[in-house]
């Protein structure tokens, strides 16, 4: 199969071990200052779209930095730039071109995308992650691409996100070189809780 092709079969939701080491190399490449991004693939306004549903998702706690603080929006767009073929660009400006049109539901018509607020992005998110598989039976087109953009944004960013330096190296439990291998163990008292780094 050739790269193109393989890469077109794995799309934004699924696949992304594939093709780790080449994007993982993006993801430590972006910028740190959030203020000089400008997409690449992406329009502002949907940069901003993105960087807004990502930070709701993966949000900043006391204990973990953000997506935004391991620069998953700015992964996002170079991702789709650099190993999205043609069509599966189109496919994907065309889920986000819904989500927007869903996120300008009953505003005005000189209404901006920075005039949305938190509560705004948090209700597109609910309505569609946490919606259940009998109401999915009953999405017309445009609700069946938001949901789509949506769960593949949803697993991008955690894989972006758990694979990025400062997660990988600081926050989960990292070995850089293994040693011996212990079958059965407490995953409490071995790394209290968390998931090995990759």
């Amino acid at each position: 199969m050739k790269r193109r092709d393989a890469l077109k079969q794995i799309g934004i939701s699924i696949g992304y071990a594939a093709i780790a080491p080449s994007a993982l190399s993006i993801l430590q490449g972006c910028t740190t200052e959030a203020e000089k991004w400008v997409p690449q693939f992406l329009s502002m306004d949907e940069g901003i779209v993105i960087k807004n549903l990502v930070d709701l998702i993966l949000p900043k706690t006391k204990t973990s930095p953000g997506a935004l603080e391991v620069n998953v929006p700015q992964f996002i767009d170079l991702f789709a730039f650099k190993t999205f073929d043609v069509e599966a660009q189109e496919t994907y400006k065309t889920e986000l071109e819904a989500t927007i049109k869903e996120l300008r539901v009953d505003k005005p018509k000189e209404f901006q995308i920075s005039d949305l607020n938190k509560e705004n992005y948090d209700a597109l998110l609910s309505t569609y992650l946490k919606s259940k598989p009998e109401d999915r039976k009953n999405y017309n087109e445009a609700q069946e691409l938001v949901f789509s953009a949506l769960t593949g944004l949803r697993g991008m960013s955690v894989w972006a996100y758990k694979n990025s330096k400062i997660i990988g190296e600081d926050i989960l439990p990292y070995v850089p070189v293994p040693g011996y291998h212990k079958g059965c163990v407490d995953v409490d008292e071995t790394t209290k809780g968390k998931a090995w780094s990759l």
